[in-house]
């Protein structure tokens, strides 16, 4: 007896080594599946998201040949300041992202993403611009260009993803999709700002993880989201809220564990360099568009101002917008409609204004107006988006950039409007504790 208990303890062994083995094999095949199946769905806006890149090249490569018989090719100048420090990162020194030559002024997610793409750019010896100095051809566009039109355009699969799980019919998610493509075009096309849609891409598939219950996978795509661009936390109150209280402190670990890792080489070998970047978030006042905020801000030289104070004034706003969502559970719908609201917050309260800014807030916008039962509502919030994408690049004094910005903003989020039903927190709707729900 004794020596079959001996022998017993390796079989035990064994089966469990293989029952865990079976297990993890049948959740990477159903991940596989899940993956197949998932992008099938997404026909029509990965078809769009090709046509995106391949238009958004074209308009780079032969309009100022074409329309204005110039030699330049139209390139983004923002996007050279990522490229610099992704070459950093690729080298193995990301302590020193942030230094003079790079100008990055955001989290290293997109620094880190397009890193192998420095890395073949260099090794091929493809010619490349470092700001403030532009070549007119740099031949490493031919793979930033696609590379960063790629990771941007992501977000028009998630925007169909949040459709679909809306209740959003076929034929409009068709049409929405096309819409979202032009909207996101000045954004990254004409700006060089994938991370601002990327991290959208993040944002919007953490939310659907959160709604189907999958709390940890959640926190990990909210921690993707803030490294790649911190904009998103002004949709995280309303994801925290919505996160059943046994959750929601390894939803704040997994959100932060990202920024602290790739942050925290920069701030121990440039502390005074690294800290000061993302501390006064430096804007150039007169080259941008000031707004009346700029009173707020603190000057950093002749032609710069800290953005810190309007950005703190928008997150305070956006916690005030998720504790009021704390008790009153929006559905789904409102929910949306509120991280549409919060992503705004950043413009109402900015102290210098770039037209891109407005891409965030206005594809939200568009998203949620497509869950409306009225289709006028849709081309309404899309036309309201293209005119104030439009008023974005116009010259005006602080109030008269300002205030109208501020009006598209409002006419959109009207547009989208769900109902008080829906966003719950402005009318009559049953209270829910969600910290007393721990599933």
């Amino acid at each position: 007896m004794k020596v079959a208990g001996v022998i017993d303890h390796p079989v035990d062994g064994v089966r469990d080594r293989v029952r865990k083995d079976a297990g993890e094999h049948t959740d990477a095949v159903g991940r596989t599946f899940w993956l197949v199946k998932h992008l099938k769905r997404r026909r029509w806006p990965l078809a769009v998201m090709l046509a995106f890149v391949i238009v958004s090249m074209a308009y780079s490569l032969w309009w100022n040949p074409v329309i204005h018989h110039s030699r330049d090719w139209v390139i983004p100048g923002d996007i050279w300041s990522t490229f610099r420090a992704a070459h950093w990162v690729g080298w193995g020194d990301i302590g020193n992202m942030y230094g003079n030559d790079t100008q990055l002024v955001t989290f290293p997610g997109i620094a880190v993403l397009l890193a192998p793409v420095a890395m073949v750019s260099g090794a091929l010896g493809l010619g490349e611009s470092i700001a403030p100095m532009f070549v007119s051809q740099p031949t490493s566009w031919f793979l930033l260009g696609p590379a960063i039109l790629l990771l941007a355009s992501t977000c028009l699969v998630a925007f169909d993803a949040m459709a679909e799980e809306l209740g959003v019919n076929g034929p409009r998610r068709i049409m929405l999709s096309v819409m979202e493509a032009v909207v996101i075009f000045q954004v990254v096309t004409m700006w060089g700002h994938p991370e601002d849609m990327l991290a959208l891409t993040f944002s919007l598939y953490a939310l659907l993880a959160m709604l189907r219950g999958r709390w940890p996978l959640s926190g990990w795509l909210w921690g993707a989201a803030i490294v790649t661009q911190p904009l998103v936390i002004l949709m995280f109150p309303l994801a925290f809220v919505r996160t059943p209280n046994l959750h929601r402190l390894r939803l704040c670990l997994y959100g932060a564990l990202p920024s602290v890792m790739l942050l925290s080489a920069p701030l121990v070998m440039q502390w005074h360099q690294t800290s000061a970047v993302l501390l006064h978030q430096a804007n150039a006042r007169f080259l941008d568009h000031a707004t009346p905020w700029i009173a707020l801000s603190p000057t950093l030289s002749r032609t710069t101002v800290g953005a810190g104070p309007g950005r703190m004034i928008a997150v305070f706003m956006a916690v005030v917008v998720g504790f009021m969502a704390y008790r009153r559970a929006p559905s789904n719908v409102g929910l949306l409609w509120l991280c549409a609201l919060a992503l705004s917050l950043r413009c109402f309260f900015e102290s210098v204004m770039n037209a891109f800014y407005l891409g965030p807030p206005l594809v939200l916008i568009v998203l949620t107006a497509a869950t409306s039962g009225n289709p006028k509502r849709l081309v309404g919030a899309w036309a309201i988006a293209m005119l104030a994408t439009a008023y974005g690049f116009h010259r005006a004094s602080e109030w008269g950039y300002w205030a109208p910005i501020a009006v598209f903003l409002a006419l959109g989020l009207a547009c989208a409007w769900p109902g008080r039903a829906e966003v719950g927190i402005f009318g009559d709707h049953s209270t829910i504790d969600l910290a007393t729900i721990d599933t």
